[in-house]
């Protein structure tokens, strides 16, 4: 379980990236998996080690706010509760984008040090 913020991407800036990364997974002979679709036709980039997954290209743009390991099994009806009363005093916000970090994710949920240039295959400040 999960607690998330969704964004909008207004001026395309996300699809855009992501459209040049299709690009360039295609130009280098691999096919990308996206979003939540079939991924049984994606093929890893040719100079991959065997066995390595296809890249892969989300279709949201969000932040996690919480995560459960697993399922809450305490009083599910009082969690839900106190999120409802917490996400009803969001307000909107905009929030501009400073850097962009492309990293190389050997663990879930994206829990990489940033500050680890080993890590770090790309990065953009704006």
């Amino acid at each position: 379980s999960t607690g998330i913020v969704r964004y909008d991407d207004l001026d395309n800036a996300v699809s855009s990236m992501r459209a040049a990364l299709r690009a360039a997974v295609v130009a280098a002979g691999g096919v990308p998996a996206e979003g939540g679709a079939d991924r049984s036709n994606a093929r890893p980039l040719p100079s991959t080690p065997h066995a390595e997954p296809a890249p892969h290209i989300p279709d949201i743009v969000h932040s996690t706010l919480l995560r459960w390991a697993e399922e809450p099994t305490a009083d599910v009806t009082a969690i839900s509760e106190a999120f409802e009363r917490v996400a009803a005093t969001w307000v909107p916000a905009e929030i501009v984008v400073r850097r962009v970090t492309a990293v190389f994710e050997d663990m879930p949920f994206m829990h990489i040090p940033t500050e680890d240039p080993s890590k770090i295959w790309w990065t953009c400040e704006f």
